[in-house]
């Protein structure tokens, strides 16, 4: 009996840390739901060869708190870099490398593109400045500084 209190345990234990579920949406649809929504588009720019990607993929993206944000505060895209779509906004948008993040107004307006990998902790920082309206009334390092 206690065997199979600890296999059930560990099951759902197992089931309760997997990986985090952001819910990325097609870039066609998005500006229609962030209209709906009165969200912010996040769009995440990747390349399967880039290392910085891979981090941001499995140590970012992957965080429950990061998957919660993403998913509650904005309406979230990921392109591959070279995709059809990809080449389209790049078109639109620009970029210079991968991982490139954006933050779009609903009507597509650019409000910031950001560069780079991040630790978490500094990401959700990104997240925040943005969800909480800050990027209208302050640059990201004063709010950096004043939120930490």
């Amino acid at each position: 009996m206690k065997l199979k209190s600890f296999i059930l345990i560990f099951v759902l234990t197992l089931f309760g840390i997997s990986n985090a579920e952001i819910n990325w949406v097609p870039l066609d649809k998005a500006f229609e739901i962030a209209k709906k929504e009165n969200k912010l588009v996040f769009v995440y720019i990747y390349s399967p060869s880039c290392h910085y990607c891979d981090i941001m993929d499995f140590n970012v993206f992957d965080s429950r708190k990061v998957e919660d944000m993403l998913n509650r505060q904005f309406v979230p895209v990921k392109l591959r870099k070279c995709s059809k779509e990809g080449i389209e906004f790049r078109k639109k948008y620009g970029f210079v490398g991968t991982p490139m993040f954006y933050f779009l107004e609903p009507d597509g307006k650019k409000i910031k593109a950001i560069f780079g990998a991040w630790e978490e902790k500094d990401f959700i920082k990104i997240l925040e400045y943005f969800s909480s309206g800050s990027y209208k009334t302050m640059d990201m390092n004063e709010f950096f500084m004043k939120t930490n």
